[in-house]
């Protein structure tokens, strides 16, 4: 046979296996090279706390592996470890986390501690719930430090094992429980009304309180991009109210956002949070939201008892008995 028309014989079953075997062999090397690399790696960060406080607090220093102040969080130790009361992202903002500033929860904290009635359950984002019973609120739906979202930079998302292992031994892991009803309250929040509500009634059949804030938009846009379309920009307060707003006109305009609002951030700066679409304005959360260019009606089920900073507090009607 010519050997041009031999290059173009069919190969052998067996040599063809072999070939297979062979290519196999080659990726599963590669993968397997590659994964030692990731897991040897050095961890991208470090928890480093510091002298606690006089008032029982403690400084913890989030450091990069060229020892580079990425973060710093004020905590103080509670029952199901460490709670998170203010983050301080050096870095580019989110990093890891993104909170609260501390003034406004522990107001909200005196609130509920005042009116709530015995044995009501409360629903809030898991590091406002944690926030809420340091400050003297009581029991929490959620109260275990549960890690959701983490704002984790491209630069760690192959370390991805080795973040939530860091985040893990620090802070202590969450029971399945707690994850799966968190889930189902910040999948209500991105739900339509009708949906969201019933959502938050199977986690609260008699009835609570939800607590919600600005915040929690950014939060549950990382969670749930394809529900809920959100982007955030930071302003500098100058204390003139008419330049602060001409600037976040401005940032509207040129990514034509749907309804927007603004909170209020330490060092003299502010935060404007806008949804991108029609259908993000539409989510139960952002009906409940004082957001501006959004509906202000009522939400059916749920009544609006506290609103200061950026919090809005709701009282959630009962499920109404089967007929």
């Amino acid at each position: 046979m010519p050997e041009a028309a031999q290059a173009l014989a069919p190969m052998r079953p067996g040599a063809l296996r072999a070939l297979l075997w062979a290519l196999g062999a080659v990726l599963l090397a590669a993968a397997a090279a590659l994964a030692w690399r990731t897991l040897a790696a050095p961890p991208p960060y470090r928890y480093e706390p510091q002298a606690n406080a006089a008032d029982g607090t403690q400084t913890v220093r989030v450091l990069g592996g060229d020892d580079a102040l990425l973060a710093e969080a004020d905590i103080v130790r509670g029952e199901h470890g460490p709670v998170l009361l203010q983050w301080r992202a050096q870095v580019d903002d989110p990093l890891l986390y993104l909170s609260v500033p501390g003034a406004e929860t522990q107001a909200v904290a005196t609130v509920l501690a005042r009116h709530r009635k015995p044995g009501m359950a409360v629903l809030a984002w898991w590091d406002t719930s944690r926030q809420l019973r340091h400050w003297g609120a009581g029991e929490m739906r959620f109260d275990q430090h549960l890690a959701q979202p983490l704002f984790v930079p491209q630069r760690w998302r192959s370390q991805q094992r080795q973040v939530a292992g860091i985040e893990r031994d620090f802070w202590g892991a969450a029971d399945a429980g707690q994850l799966s009803a968190f889930d189902t309250f910040a999948r209500a929040l991105v739900s339509s009304e009708d949906e969201g509500v019933r959502l938050l009634r199977s986690l609260a059949p008699a009835g609570g309180i939800v607590v919600l804030h600005l915040r929690d938009l950014v939060l549950l846009g990382e969670l749930f991009a394809q529900r809920l379309g959100v982007s955030f920009q930071d302003f500098a307060d100058s204390g003139d109210v008419h330049r602060s707003v001409r600037g976040v006109k401005g940032w509207l305009r040129e990514g034509g956002q749907t309804a927007y609002s603004v909170m209020k951030l330490p060092d003299n700066r502010v935060r404007a949070i806008a949804l991108k679409d029609d259908a993000s304005a539409a989510t139960l959360v952002a009906r409940l939201l004082p957001l501006i260019g959004n509906r202000q009606d009522d939400v059916r089920g749920l009544t609006l008892v506290y609103r200061s900073g950026g919090y809005s507090v709701f009282e959630l009607s009962p499920a109404d008995p089967p007929s």
